[in-house]
C-alpha cells in the first residue's frame, strides 16, 4: 500500500489499484469473500480518499485564509499609487480631484501653501560645477568633496519645519535599504542668506543618497541657500534626477462618501459640497438625528434651530454612488457595496435604530466581549458581515448608511504622468505614479507564501549564504560566493562569503561600509559556532595571444567577444576560482566566422592566483575573480583579413 497514490482517481479505480497492489505483496490473494477485513478496510481507503480528492479540489478563500493564518502569512492588501508633484502659484486643497490619463487622484498632503519654490540645484565635485537640468541628473562621483547647493526662489522663515524631496534615479540591482541600514555617508546641513552660513540638524530619509526620500530640518534663521556636504566614502553612483520643496502628495483614489463634524461657525471646507449629495445630522440620545431642513449658503451651514448644537455632522455621496442599504434584522447579515476596489480602513457606518442613527465600527473586537453595535469586513467577498450575537449585536430593522468610503484601482493606477489642471492649479508630478498594486486573493497568497517558505531562513549550507546575500538591504551586488573557511587555509569551522559589488569601476572593491553592512546582515542567520568573514575579490589578471589564419574578414572585437565569456568574471559570466578551460577556449575561437585555422594559443595568469593545468588552461583559488586583461591577435600569413578596431589590440 505504501507506493499506491491516493491523490488522484475515482472511488474504483482506486480500489482496484488497491486491490492488485495486494494480491503482489500476498500471492494468492483475492477480493472474491466481500466479507474478508481486507476487502472492507480497501473499499473503505478508497471511499476516503475519493471524498478527500473532493474536498481539495473544491478548496475556497476560506480555506486559503486559515492555512495562511498557520503559517503566519497574510494576503495581500490593495493599496493605491501615490505620486509627488510640484505646485504652481496655486495651491490645491486637501482633497481636490485631478484626472490624469483619465485616472483619478487626490491631494492627500499640502504641506505649505507658501510661493517658495526649489530655484537651482548644483552639484560641486573634483573642481567642477553642474547644474541640475530636466533632461539631466547630477551624477555624484568618488571624488571628495561633494557639496549639493540647493537655492530657493524666496527666503523661508525661521522655525518653519521644512522638507526638501530628492528624487534619486534607481540603481539596477540595488535592494531597497532597510530599518536598520546605516547610510554610507551623512549629509550635514547649512543654511543661510548671502554668504553667511549656519549648521542645522538635518534627518536624512534618502539613507545617504540610496533612495528618494525627504530631508528634514528647522532652520533658526531665515534662509534661501540649503548647502548638503557629503562626508564618506559615497556608494555607487547616485543620480538626483528632481528635487522640491514641500511636494504635493497625490493618492490614487476616489473619495466617494465623506463625513465631517463640524463645530461652530459650522463652515465646510472650500468645494467640499461640489457635486456632492448633502446629509445633515444633529446629535441626541447618544445618537444622531437627521435633519432634511439644513442646507449650505456661502460654505455656512444654515437653517439651525434658535438654540444651535455644538457638533454638526455632514455625510457626502457622490450622486453615483449608492450609500444606503436596508437592514433586515438578520443573524450575519451581510451587506455587498456596489463599489469596487475599496479601501477598508476608509469604511466609515451609521445604522439607523428606531429612527436615530448610530456610528457603527468596522473592527474586529475584542475577545470574550460583544459590542453593542460593528461588523467585520470580509476580504474575500468584499462585504460587510454583521454579528450573529457573539463579537457584534444584530443589528435592529432599519438602514445603513456608508458615511465613509475611498475607492482605488491598485496597479493600474501606476505610470499616470502629466501636468495635472484643475480649477486653475497646476501640478508639475517629479515623477510617474508607482506603488499601487491590486489586492490579493487567498489562492495567490497561499502560493506566494509557500514560496516565502522555501526561502532560506537559517544559514545552514554555502548555498543559503549566497542566496540571503543577495538579498542584503542596501547593496547591490553583482556576484557572491560562499566557500568553507577551509579552502582558504582558514583553520576550524567558518564561511567565507566572498561578494563583488555591481558598479561601473573596471575593478570594483568591496568597501568597508558594503562588508559591514553583509557582515551584520548575515550575523542573523548564521548558525552558532559558525563565523563568517566577508571578503571582496581577488581580481585575477588574464593574458591571450591569438595566432590565426584567417579565411576572410575577421574582427577583432568578435574575438574578443569570444575570448571574453571564456575568462573573464568581471563583465563576463565566470565565477570565484573558476577554471579557465584551453580546449574549450581553442574550439570557441576556431568557430569564429572567418577564422580558418587557430594557429596558435597562449592563455597566461598574470598573477599568483592561478596555476597553469596540464591542457595549459588556469585552475584559479577560490577567492580568485579573472579577467582579461591583455588581449593581442597576430596572423599567420600576409593577406590582411584582420580587422581591428583598436590601436594596439593586434
Amino acid at each position: 500500500m505504501y507506493s499506491l497514490n491516493l491523490n488522484a482517481g475515482g472511488q474504483r479505480e482506486l480500489y482496484e489499484r488497491a486491490c492488485g497492489r495486494m494480491a503482489q505483496l500476498l500471492p494468492g490473494w483475492s477480493d472474491a469473500i466481500p466479507s474478508d477485513p481486507a476487502v472492507a478496510l480497501l473499499e473503505l481507503a478508497s471511499y476516503l480518499s475519493r471524498m478527500q480528492n473532493r474536498e481539495i479540489d473544491t478548496l475556497r478563500a476560506r480555506h486559503y485564509l486559515a492555512y495562511l493564518k498557520l503559517l503566519g502569512q497574510a494576503p495581500g492588501k490593495l493599496t493605491p499609487a501615490r505620486m509627488l508633484a510640484v505646485p504652481g502659484p496655486a495651491a490645491p486643497r486637501p482633497g481636490m480631484r485631478f484626472e490624469v490619463d483619465g485616472v483619478p487622484f487626490e491631494a492627500a498632503d499640502v504641506p505649505y501653501a507658501g510661493a517658495c519654490r526649489v530655484k537651482d540645484v548644483s552639484l560641486t565635485q573634483g573642481g567642477r560645477r553642474r547644474v541640475l537640468r530636466a533632461d539631466a541628473p547630477l551624477v555624484f562621483t568618488h571624488e571628495a568633496p561633494a557639496v549639493l547647493e540647493i537655492t530657493l526662489s524666496a527666503p523661508l522663515p525661521p522655525g518653519m519645519p521644512v522638507q526638501l524631496w530628492l528624487e534619486l534615479q534607481p540603481e539596477p540591482g540595488r535592494i531597497r535599504p532597510g530599518e536598520s541600514t546605516s547610510p554610507p555617508i551623512r549629509l550635514p546641513a547649512q543654511v543661510g542668506t548671502g554668504g553667511a552660513r549656519r549648521s542645522v540638524p538635518c534627518r536624512d530619509g534618502t539613507c545617504g543618497l540610496l533612495q528618494s526620500g525627504y530631508l528634514t530640518f528647522t532652520s533658526p534663521i531665515p534662509f534661501d541657500t540649503l548647502l548638503l556636504r557629503a562626508e564618506g566614502e559615497i556608494e555607487g553612483e547616485p543620480r538626483i534626477s528632481a528635487a522640491a520643496l514641500y511636494p504635493v502628495v497625490l493618492e490614487q483614489r476616489r473619495t466617494r462618501s465623506q463625513c465631517l463634524d463640524l463645530k461652530p461657525p459650522f463652515r465646510l471646507p472650500p468645494g467640499w459640497e461640489k457635486d456632492r449629495f448633502l446629509r445633515f445630522f444633529l446629535p441626541q440620545g447618544g445618537g444622531w438625528r437627521e435633519e432634511t431642513r439644513l442646507f449650505i449658503r456661502d460654505g455656512l451651514v444654515s437653517g439651525l434651530p434658535a438654540q444651535a448644537p455644538d457638533t454638526v455632522r455632514v455625510a457626502a455621496a457622490e450622486p453615483d454612488f449608492p450609500a444606503l442599504y436596508p437592514l433586515r434584522e438578520l443573524p450575519m447579515e451581510t451587506v455587498c457595496p456596489e463599489e469596487r476596489g475599496i479601501l477598508p480602513a476608509s469604511l466609515r457606518l451609521m445604522v439607523e435604530e428606531d429612527g436615530l442613527w448610530y456610528d457603527c465600527p468596522v473592527c474586529r473586537p475584542e475577545r470574550d466581549l460583544t459590542l453593542p453595535r460593528g461588523c467585520r469586513w470580509d476580504e474575500a467577498r468584499k462585504a460587510l458581515r454583521f454579528g450573529d450575537g457573539r463579537d457584534f449585536c444584530v443589528p435592529r430593522q432599519g438602514r445603513l448608511l456608508i458615511a465613509g468610503c475611498v475607492s482605488t484601482l491598485g496597479a493600474p493606477g501606476n505610470g499616470a504622468g502629466g501636468l495635472l489642471v484643475r480649477d486653475g492649479v497646476i501640478l508639475r508630478p517629479l515623477a510617474p505614479a508607482s506603488g499601487g498594486q491590486d489586492g490579493e486573493d487567498g489562492k495567490a497568497a497561499f502560493f506566494r507564501a509557500a514560496r516565502e517558505m522555501e526561502q532560506p531562513a537559517r544559514a545552514v549550507s554555502p548555498a543559503d549564504y549566497e542566496a540571503l546575500a543577495l538579498c542584503a538591504p542596501g547593496l547591490a551586488l553583482d556576484r557572491v560566493r560562499a566557500v568553507p573557511a577551509a579552502r582558504l587555509g582558514g583553520a576550524g569551522p567558518g564561511v567565507v562569503v566572498l561578494a563583488k559589488p555591481r558598479s561601473a569601476a573596471p575593478l570594483p572593491p568591496l568597501t568597508r561600509w558594503q562588508g559591514e553592512q553583509l557582515s551584520a546582515w548575515l550575523d542573523r542567520f548564521r548558525m552558532i559556532g559558525v563565523p563568517v568573514e566577508v571578503r571582496g575579490p581577488r581580481y585575477c589578471p588574464v593574458e591571450i595571444r591569438l595566432r590565426i589564419q584567417p579565411s576572410g574578414p575577421v574582427s577583432e572585437p568578435a574575438l574578443r567577444a569570444v575570448a571574453l565569456r571564456h575568462t573573464d568574471g568581471v563583465t563576463g559570466p565566470l565565477d570565484f576560482g573558476a577554471e579557465l578551460s584551453y580546449t574549450a577556449l581553442f574550439s570557441a575561437l576556431s568557430a569564429v566566422p572567418g577564422v580558418e585555422t587557430v594557429r596558435g594559443l597562449e592563455l597566461r595568469a598574470l598573477s599568483g592566483c592561478g596555476r597553469r593545468t596540464q591542457e595549459g588552461g588556469i585552475r584559479l583559488e577560490a577567492d580568485a575573480l579573472p579577467y582579461l586583461d591583455r588581449f593581442q591577435v597576430a596572423e599567420s600569413q600576409a593577406g590582411a583579413g584582420l580587422i581591428s578596431s583598436s590601436p594596439g589590440g593586434v
